[in-house]
């Protein structure tokens, strides 16, 4: 018995964000027995996807050597003050389940008396656990500096952070889509310490247009209880992707709503 094998990478949009990449794979096996005829089997395995913005969550892994790239900005109202929030992040690769990702991450508000500005950064590796199916289980440990959440007063010196992630990733017409939840704890070393709560879903509703969705729940001993949900539309152009999308605020104690873009690359 021959067999053919052929898998191709199809980057989707799939980086929210963390949007992404499916692996789709056809096995075709000719058999030469009794048969002069040939069958062919075609099996659609999904490896792994990726949350456009934010793409820092979900449990999944780079490949080997590849890399995802984004940065974004939103001008932002907090409680009828404007301001304007930029990052940058980035992942590599260092084996096919071991992915080292970076992060920095600024808010600033005119006319603020200062303790609104806010600087973070974020280095981390991520170990996806398990897969089958479609479905991944990884975990992730981190090392933090600072805090760019509107509403904190501590939160400023380094700290760790424990974070556990579980998604799903599939295809449907050959249309790439994955949901994932993110469970994480913070912990500074002038004693803040932040529980961190993400779920998510994206979506490629063509080979060009994609959306995401995402929701943050987060809850301090040195900050004020925050709840977000961010929407995003965005279009492949090839190398790269850009996405535009709104974020709000939603039963916290602060109003606050944003609006934002997102410039994507990855291999």
């Amino acid at each position: 018995m021959d067999t053919v094998l052929c898998c191709r990478t199809r980057l989707g949009a799939f980086d929210g964000s963390r949007a992404g990449r499916a692996k789709i794979c056809w096995a075709r096996a000719d058999f030469s027995l009794k048969f002069s005829t040939m069958r062919g089997l075609v099996t659609v395995l999904v490896c792994a996807l990726f949350v456009v913005v934010p793409a820092e969550a979900g449990p999944w892994a780079r490949d080997d050597g590849g890399f995802y790239l984004r940065g974004l900005v939103s001008v932002e109202s907090l409680d009828g003050l404007d301001g304007t929030r930029a990052d940058a992040y980035g992942e590599y690769g260092l084996t096919d389940r071991l992915t080292l990702t970076g992060k920095t991450e600024a808010v600033f508000y005119e006319d603020s008396i200062g303790e609104i500005d806010r600087q973070s950064y974020r280095v981390s590796l991520r170990r996806q656990l398990w897969s089958h199916k479609g479905f991944t289980f990884g975990a992730e440990a981190a090392a933090v500096y600072g805090s760019a959440i509107v509403g904190t007063f501590g939160c400023d010196e380094w700290g760790g952070e424990a974070r556990v992630s579980g998604g799903y990733s599939g295809v449907r017409k050959s249309l790439g889509y994955y949901l994932f939840s993110d469970f994480a704890m913070i912990s500074h070393q002038d004693g803040c310490v932040r529980h961190r709560a993400e779920f998510g879903y994206g979506a490629d509703l063509s080979d060009r247009i994609f959306v995401t969705q995402q929701v943050w729940l987060e809850r301090s001993n040195d900050s004020a209880d925050s709840n977000k949900f961010e929407s995003q539309v965005g279009y492949h152009f090839g190398h790269f992707d850009v996405a535009v999308g709104y974020r709000e605020e939603f039963g916290g104690a602060y109003e606050e709503n944003a609006y934002l873009i997102a410039l994507t690359t990855r291999r």
